[in-house]
């Protein structure tokens, strides 16, 4: 019995033993190549870091400036880094095949400027005409700046590696540098040197600037990692964003050198590019992206065939009505290209600036009535919902169909119908405040997003004036055409999350309103779902 027990006790000392001895969780080692040395615009990461972000998802992080002689988006491609920063110009490497995915914007405006030594007061770009102006690569969209103030550029010169361009300015061999208006305005400041910048958003050339990427191997080896590295990253610029007196500790970490009146430089040139109080920090829309290659098209380094397919990280790619929507978008583009092509045969003498307005216009709204269209609305919708989430508010998703449409173009025809559903529009349009956002999804289809509503009654109060407004008879071909909408309303918060769950159970509710014999208000309720999965 007591060789029993000594056995027992001596498996069970062994087994604890073996058990202490085994490792910790290992985290997963990735790096982060920055694109030059430590400074403030890599504060999030610092944060992401020193706060124990990267840890809770799993990572141990190394944070690596660039080495003399090297380039960040090789360090990235090559696998030597599994993530990277850099600018706007990673368009460039896509277009030469290399296989780069943005996977969040930081900065929401480029931090790109013109910088020229003040020699006189009143200075402005045109001074600059026909002088010798040296530019950093990938400062392309400078490019487009000098050709839309029609600057000679003849003169152009690219910078070398290793050049100090403030030097170049200082001694007299430049009239201008390209720069980072973080940067080299206090160093010329610090050295007593009087300057002026030129920013390219005065030519409305407004682009992203600091973006997160990585490589389409690292998203298909890793796609979990990637995106835990990326909400962990955005975690810290939101840390520092809300806490800008906790930055300098942070960035001094990484750099000893920097002093407090350079940080604070940075802080106050950096920030407000980054506008939080506008959108989400990493924030991205196809529709900039897609302004930005007009712009480097413009500058000459981007084809025309250039596609952004692949480009524009989707950390949920699997959600079906996403691609419907960006379906949608191409068609709208792709419609308009058509009639683009056939205005400028008329009207070749219409400036570049004016088709790319109209562009971006028809791009987001519906052709017919001038409403946003799905795109448009969707985005809006993503808007209000952070917003009400923020705010702990309530708001409200209309879905509105018109009952028997196909009935009113089949007897009075097409162009008869497009009439009606203008009328309506307009109709609905006066039931709403300003605040709130009517749109058209589809043929007889209108969504309205109601926003800040006290409750739920008020949802309930516009869908009855618009039942009012549209019963009215429309004139047509000396007779009246008579109509009514079933309309189903969704709530956030309540019924869900999400502008896909919200426009699914506002459609549910819709669809419920007219099973009930149409010209009928419904709100969604759980009960609705099951008679539909039923069925």
């Amino acid at each position: 019995m007591l060789r029993r027990l000594f056995v027992f006790l001596y498996i069970g000392v062994i087994t604890s033993f073996i058990l202490l001895a085994q490792p910790a969780f290992a985290l997963e080692k990735v790096t982060l190549q920055l694109k030059w040395n430590h400074a403030y615009q890599f504060a999030g990461y610092y944060a992401a870091k020193e706060l124990g972000y990267y840890q809770d998802a799993g990572l141990d992080v190394q944070i690596a400036p660039l080495r003399p002689g090297a380039d960040v988006l090789h360090e990235v491609i090559s696998g030597k880094a599994n993530f990277g920063t850099g600018s706007s110009s990673l368009l460039l490497s896509r277009q030469d095949g290399v296989p780069v995915v943005v996977l969040a914007t930081i900065f929401q405006h480029s931090p790109y400027v013109l910088i020229a030594r003040k020699f006189k007061d009143n200075q402005s770009i045109h001074d600059l005409d026909g002088k010798p102006i040296l530019l950093r690569r990938l400062s392309d969209e400078l490019i487009a700046y000098l050709k839309r103030e029609h600057i000679d550029q003849k003169n152009l010169i690219g910078s070398a590696p290793g050049m100090d361009t403030i030097e170049q300015l200082k001694a007299g061999k430049v009239s201008a540098i390209s720069g980072y208006v973080s940067n080299e305005p206090y160093l010329l400041k610090s050295a007593g040197v009087p300057y002026e910048i030129y920013s390219p958003r005065s030519a409305d050339i407004d682009i992203y600037g600091d973006n997160l990427f990585t490589s389409e191997a690292e998203i298909k080896k890793n796609p979990e990692r990637v995106e835990l590295f990326r909400r962990a990253s955005l975690k810290g610029w939101e840390y520092i964003l809300s806490n800008p007196d906790k930055a300098a500790a942070l960035v001094r970490k990484y750099d000893p050198t920097i002093t407090q009146q350079k940080l604070d430089f940075e802080i106050s040139k950096i920030n407000p590019l980054i506008q939080t109080d506008l959108v989400p920090v990493g924030f991205m829309n196809e529709v900039r992206w897609k302004h930005t290659v007009d712009i480097y098209r413009e500058a000459g380094v981007l084809n025309d065939n250039f596609s952004l397919s692949g480009f524009i990280y989707d950390p949920n790619p699997k959600r079906d009505l996403k691609w419907v929507y960006v379906g949608l978008f191409i068609v709208v583009i792709a419609l308009f290209l058509v009639s683009a092509f056939l205005y400028y045969i008329a009207r070749l003498n219409h400036r570049l600036r004016q088709s790319l307005e109209k562009l971006s216009h028809l791009s987001q709204h519906d052709v017919l009535t001038g409403l946003p269209n799905r795109a448009l609305f969707t985005d809006r919708l993503q808007r209000a919902i952070l917003k009400a989430k923020r705010d702990k508010t309530l708001l409200a998703l209309l879905f509105i169909d018109v009952d028997h449409f196909k009935s009113i173009n089949d007897e009075y025809g097409h162009q008869e119908g497009d009439e009606v559903l203008k009328t309506f529009a307009k109709r609905m349009i006066a039931c709403i405040r300003d605040s709130d956002s009517l749109g058209r999804i589809g043929g007889d289809e209108f969504v309205i997003l109601l926003e800040d509503l006290p409750n739920a009654s008020g949802a309930m109060e516009v869908a009855k004036k618009i039942q009012s407004a549209v019963s009215i008879p429309v004139s047509a071909n000396g007779g009246l055409i008579a109509s009514t909408v079933s309309i189903g309303i969704a709530e956030f918060p309540g019924d869900a999350d999400t502008e896909e769950g919200l426009f699914k159970c506002a459609d549910l509710a819709m669809y419920e309103a007219k099973q009930a014999g149409r010209d009928q208000v419904y709100f969604y309720s759980s009960a609705i779902s099951q008679k539909r999965e039923s069925i």
